[in-house]
């Protein structure tokens, strides 16, 4: 009985992952309270109810965002916030909503609020340090000299090659 049941599960999740694979339903991808694998939320798209179902986000920095968009870069976004979050709430938003950072053209304003368990300028200098990037590859080769694997994915998220 316990082994139908197991292969029953495992047939049901091996189902739910080839939709993924299909572009049908997707199969819940487990993440790290840390280091959320979902994708980001861009604020110059989001809606008001988006916003406010991302955790920190509160009423008057959803409105700020709403009301200041479009943002070129996160560092603008992060002025228009203001005084809305204190540093806990923009670094649990910035997790989840931010504008991707260039990084062979980025500012370190910008690299700086990448929420990571590096210090901002260090993350910065990192980045900065093994310019031009010719891939995500390359990125996450020289970030992993000083993160976890899970880390470096979830890095790769705030970034784009320009």
């Amino acid at each position: 009985m316990i082994f139908t049941r197991l292969k029953n599960t495992f047939s049901l999740l091996a189902m739910i992952a080839l939709l993924g694979a299909f572009g049908g339903v997707a199969a819940a991808e487990p993440e790290s309270p840390d280091f959320p694998t979902a994708e980001l939320v861009n604020p110059n798209k989001a809606s008001i109810d988006d916003l406010a179902a991302i955790p920190g986000m509160n009423p008057a920095a959803a409105a700020a965002v709403i009301n200041g968009r479009p943002f070129k870069t996160q560092s603008k976004m992060d002025a228009a916030i203001g005084e809305a979050l204190d540093d806990e709430g923009r670094k649990s938003v910035y997790a989840r909503v931010f504008i991707k950072v260039g990084l062979n053209k980025g500012a370190e304003e910008d690299y700086k609020l990448i929420p990571s368990t590096m210090s901002a300028e260090k993350l910065a200098r990192e980045f900065e340090e093994y310019r031009p990037y010719e891939s995500i590859e390359q990125f996450s080769r020289e970030m992993s000299k000083y993160v976890s694997d899970e880390e470096v994915a979830y890095l790769a998220r705030f970034v784009t090659l320009d």
